[in-house]
């Protein structure tokens, strides 16, 4: 493991963000589908319906999450996406029995928009903090962190729903509160505009930086 990365405090709260998220985001898709198919009763195609909202959003929200991450810097456009992550996860725990449609769809909206701005911000800090020689590397980190948070996430919220089968809300509200550690990793990643490390610039392109030109 080349040091640059083991060291780096930056890619660190970009891996930890991206293990909170997915476990959020994942954790929430079962739980929920769990929800609608074991107490509303709807069968896979009405689930898959209701939770439509979310995906269309992880479509459109990539592109506009790449913009915002130019004009807004990492750290900002991460909050944002957590945020909306959290609002998503929160709005979901409020499921009964008598949720519309549209408060299903508003809950998966939100938690589409939020993951895919965590998403591309963490995953462009991480990959753009490493020098090319060790990008392979970091892409690996980026595909654990992914692989590790949804394990966690549905093993939480599957043990949390036998607490008390057929309500949403404890596994949930667990859930947000693992995203909301996400946003206080958020707070590490780099503030400004460029969010791009001194290790893919050349010897030039940093001289010039120090020297303003």
């Amino acid at each position: 493991m080349p040091l640059e990365l083991l060291g780096s405090a930056t890619v660190g709260a970009a891996l930890g963000i991206l293990v909170a998220a997915s476990a959020a985001m994942f954790g929430t898709l079962f739980t929920a589908s769990y929800f609608l198919q074991g107490t509303l009763r709807l069968d896979p195609l009405e689930t898959g319906v209701r939770a439509l909202p979310g995906g269309v959003m992880m479509v459109l929200g990539a592109p506009v999450a790449a913009v915002l991450l130019r004009r807004l810097g990492a750290r900002a456009t991460t909050l944002t996406g957590t945020l909306l992550l959290t609002g998503g996860v929160l709005l979901l725990a409020r499921l009964d029995t008598a949720s519309t449609a549209v408060s299903v769809g508003a809950g998966f909206l939100l938690l589409g928009a939020g993951f895919a701005t965590v998403m591309v911000t963490a995953t462009a800090v991480v990959v753009r903090q490493a020098s090319a020689g060790s990008a392979g590397v970091a892409g690996g980190l980026q595909q654990t962190a992914m692989n590790i948070g949804p394990v966690l996430g549905i093993a939480a919220a599957a043990t949390l729903l036998t607490v008390k089968p057929g309500s949403p809300g404890l596994p949930l509200l667990t859930l947000a509160a693992i995203c909301t550690a996400g946003t206080l990793l958020a707070l590490r990643l780099p503030g400004h505009k460029n969010t791009v490390g001194t290790a893919h610039r050349s010897p030039d392109d940093t001289a010039s930086a120090r020297t303003g030109r």
